[in-house]
C-alpha cells in the first residue's frame, strides 16, 4: 500500500512538467512576414578588416545585385549623320596619283547598327617611269551600300568605335595616251592608238573606324579599309588601273571625314531607364537610416 501511494505521489509531481512540455510543443512561433527586416551592425568590411565604427546594414540590401541589361538602351531612331570624306582628294594634292571625294549618310538604329550610303566621284592619272604611256581615269561615279556595328552602343552617341562592310559599284571610263612600243628586231618605235575605254567594277571593303565629337553637332571620323574585288573589270583593249571609290588596285585605303549630326530626339532624354540597367543596389548605412 505504501508503494502504491508513493507511485501516485510521484505521478502527481510529474504532471505539471508534462503539461508544460505539451504547452511548449503546441504553442506556435510568432512570425510576422510583413514585418520589415531589422538592420544589423557590421563590424568588419567585406575583406575581413575591422571598421573604425560599426555600420548599419539592412540584410536584404547588403549584397543584392541586379542583372545587367544586354539589349539596347537608346530608342530605334536617335540621329541622322551626314558627312563628306576628303582623304583621297587631300592626298591627291600632295602627290597621290588618284583622288576622290564622296558624301555619305548614316541612320543609327538603337545607336547600335548603322546602315550607310556613300556616293562620290573619283579620278586619276599615272605614267610609268619610262613614260611609254599615260593613263588617265576620267571623273567617274561610284556608290557604296553597307553598315557599321558600333561597339559603344550603350555610351554617348557622339562617340563611336565600329567595324563595318561596304559593297561598291562603279561604271568608269579611262583613256591611255602617248603609247610608245619599241621594236627590238627592226629597231622601230610604234605609237598605237588606244581610244576611250569603259568598264564596270564591283568590289567590297571591310573596315574599322571611330567617330569623335569636336564641336556641337560636328564630329570627325576616321576609318581604315581592306579592299577586294567581286569581279575583274576589263575594257575593250585594256584593264583599268584605277577603280573609283576603291583606289589604284590597292588592298588598303583610308578615309577622313567631317560629319554633321541631325538629332531626331531629345538626346538628354533619349537613353532609356530600363529595368536591369543598374548593376548593384547601394547599401544603407547609419546616415541613411537616420535620414
Amino acid at each position: 500500500m505504501k508503494k502504491l501511494l508513493a507511485i501516485l505521489l510521484g505521478l502527481i509531481a510529474l504532471l505539471p512538467l508534462a503539461l508544460t512540455a505539451q504547452e511548449r510543443k503546441i504553442t506556435p512561433v510568432d512570425v510576422d512576414e510583413s514585418k520589415p527586416k531589422q538592420p544589423s551592425l557590421h563590424y568588419y568590411d567585406k575583406h575581413g578588416n575591422p571598421l573604425q565604427e560599426p555600420v548599419l546594414f539592412l540584410a536584404e540590401l547588403d549584397t543584392v545585385k541586379k542583372k545587367v541589361n544586354a539589349g539596347p538602351v537608346y530608342p530605334l531612331l536617335t540621329t541622322v549623320n551626314v558627312g563628306v570624306n576628303v582623304f583621297d582628294a587631300f592626298m591627291n594634292c600632295f602627290g597621290q596619283s588618284f583622288g576622290s571625294v564622296d558624301v555619305f549618310g548614316e541612320l543609327p538604329l538603337f545607336n547600335w547598327f548603322v546602315p550607310t550610303v556613300e556616293l562620290g566621284v573619283g579620278w586619276g592619272s599615272q605614267a610609268p617611269k619610262d613614260n611609254n604611256y599615260r593613263y588617265k581615269a576620267n571623273p567617274s561615279f561610284f556608290a557604296k551600300l553597307g553598315f557599321n556595328y558600333n561597339f559603344l552602343y550603350k555610351s554617348n552617341p557622339d562617340y563611336q568605335v565600329y567595324v563595318g562592310f561596304r559593297a561598291g559599284f562603279s561604271p568608269m571610263s579611262y583613256t591611255i595616251k602617248d603609247v610608245t612600243v619599241n621594236g627590238g628586231y627592226w629597231d622601230q618605235t610604234v605609237h598605237p592608238e588606244i581610244g576611250k575605254q569603259t568598264a564596270t567594277a564591283f568590289y567590297g571593303q571591310a573596315l574599322a573606324g571611330l567617330k569623335v565629337k569636336i564641336y556641337k553637332e560636328f564630329s570627325l571620323g576616321w576609318s581604315v579599309r581592306y579592299n577586294f574585288k567581286f569581279n575583274s573589270p576589263h575594257g575593250s583593249a585594256s584593264d583599268p588601273w584605277y577603280i573609283p571609290g576603291m583606289g589604284g588596285n590597292n588592298k588598303l585605303s583610308a578615309t577622313f571625314s567631317l560629319i554633321y549630326t541631325l538629332p531626331l530626339t531629345d538626346m538628354s532624354k533619349a537613353r532609356k531607364d530600363r529595368p536591369g540597367t543598374e548593376t548593384a543596389t547601394p547599401p544603407q548605412t547609419n546616415k541613411d537610416i537616420e535620414h
